[in-house]
């Protein structure tokens, strides 16, 4: 036995108190790899209980970004768009026309007139933008029913190898913006119709709704199911 004098031997945790413990450090949330090492530094000092306590971070697209309100998506997963506060789609069934695989109609609810359409349509025997032709000559080809080239570009697209032809046109009362790419034998268009001398608050809502449109190819049984003239089945799309 030990005298007085000896040092208590230290508190013994049980089993269970011990993988409590590892159970919660291992609930830490780890740093992303991107980090920097004083920014990982911070990050590992922050308490357990204040990350626990922690609003739940907002949804996410596929891509990354947040999802906001507006925000549509086609029921095969192969496109979405988000519409600014201000607009509204007009369109119950995206489906409904059978000339096309999908098309959406949206307006500005007051104020300048302005309206939108995302078409997607059949592109036999195109599978890539390219196959349509260069961005001049396809620009060239839409000037004969929305008026006069005013911009012509290929722009990268926010998935990553992606591109899109972005066009303007001017015609004698409007302006046309054009945004359009091609996957799996699909042409997938944006269009969007406003006054020619359209306010700053409509172009810059403009600008945010052509950003915000994507397309993506999708798994061959979506595609399959989908180009049936149905909503595939859920789960099937990914």
């Amino acid at each position: 036995f030990g005298s007085a004098a000896d040092p208590a031997p230290p508190p013994r945790c049980s089993p269970c108190s011990e993988r409590n413990t590892k159970r919660l450090q291992d609930m830490r949330p780890r740093p992303p790899a991107s980090l920097s090492r004083a920014a990982a530094l911070k990050f590992a000092s922050i308490p357990l209980a204040a990350l626990l306590a922690s609003p739940a971070a907002p949804a996410r697209a596929v891509i990354g970004e947040s999802i906001l309100p507006g925000y549509l998506q086609a029921d095969d997963k192969s496109w979405d768009v988000t519409l600014p506060a201000a607009w509204k789609a007009s369109t119950a069934d995206m489906r409904a026309e059978p000339e096309h695989r999908f098309h959406l109609r949206a307006e500005r609810s007051s104020g300048a007139a302005a309206s939108l359409d995302v078409f997607v349509d059949v592109a036999k025997g195109k599978q890539f933008l390219s196959d349509l032709g260069k961005v001049d000559e396809v620009g060239r080809r839409y000037a004969e029913r929305f008026g006069t080239v005013q911009r012509a570009a290929a722009v990268p697209g926010p998935v990553r190898g992606s591109t899109y032809y972005e066009y303007e046109f001017a015609g004698s009362t409007t302006t046309t913006r054009a945004k359009l790419t091609v996957y799996q034998s699909r042409l997938y268009m944006l269009l969007l119709t406003l006054p020619s001398s359209a306010p700053a608050e409509v172009l810059a809502e403009a600008d945010a709704i052509s950003s915000s449109f994507k397309a993506f190819p999708v798994n061959m049984f979506c595609l399959a199911a989908s180009n049936g003239g149905t909503a595939p089945t859920p789960g099937t799309c990914y």
